[in-house]
């Protein structure tokens, strides 16, 4: 006799405890991501930061090839809140119907992505910066370390401009009550 599945009531705790249980588990390339609404920052910007990780994401067609999902850091504050968005409830429904690959999602946030990519390049950096002083190496491994030191400079640097982009949009969103 097969065991009853027991229904998924997605709490703000329980989410957040997924996030936190799949924070170090989580990987990117060859994966299809969603990335729910109510960024910060520029959505073009965030998408390619997946992109250049080798990651493929959307913010449509919430769909069953769909293997991580990036909770924005507004959802998840409302949510904390008390307030659960319709992408919220969306996810809890199709966690639960029969049969569901959705129970195999992979959770994330806004700031863990981008904290995870950052922690990231900075070690590739130093480890890369380290081994091009490799007197060993030869010049053709040197120019493949130097490309590498660069991508993940760029990485750092779209970053920066995402961050920007979300301080931005704080600042016009302020000016914008006193319209």
């Amino acid at each position: 006799m097969a065991a009853k599945k027991e229904n998924v009531n997605l709490t703000y705790d329980a989410l957040w405890f997924k996030i936190f249980m799949d924070s170090l588990d989580v990987k990117f390339y060859g994966k299809e991501i969603f990335i729910s609404s109510g960024l910060a920052g520029n959505q073009g910007v965030f998408m390619q930061l997946i992109g250049n990780i080798g990651g493929y994401a959307r913010m449509v067609d919430f769909e069953k090839d769909i293997e991580v999902v990036v909770i924005s850091d507004k959802m998840l504050s409302d949510f904390k809140s008390g307030i659960k968005d319709e992408f919220i409830q969306l996810v809890e429904d199709r966690i639960n119907e029969s049969n569901t690959a959705f129970r195999k999602l992979k959770f994330t946030t806004e700031n863990l992505l981008l904290e995870t990519l950052k922690t990231r390049a900075n070690g590739r950096i130093k480890t890369n910066t380290k081994d091009l002083k490799d007197e060993k190496n030869t010049l053709e491994l040197n120019a493949l370390i130097t490309q590498a030191i660069e991508r993940d400079e760029l990485m750092l640097s779209m970053i920066k401009r995402y961050r920007d982009s979300a301080k931005e949009n704080i600042t016009n969103n302020q000016n914008n009550l006193f319209v």
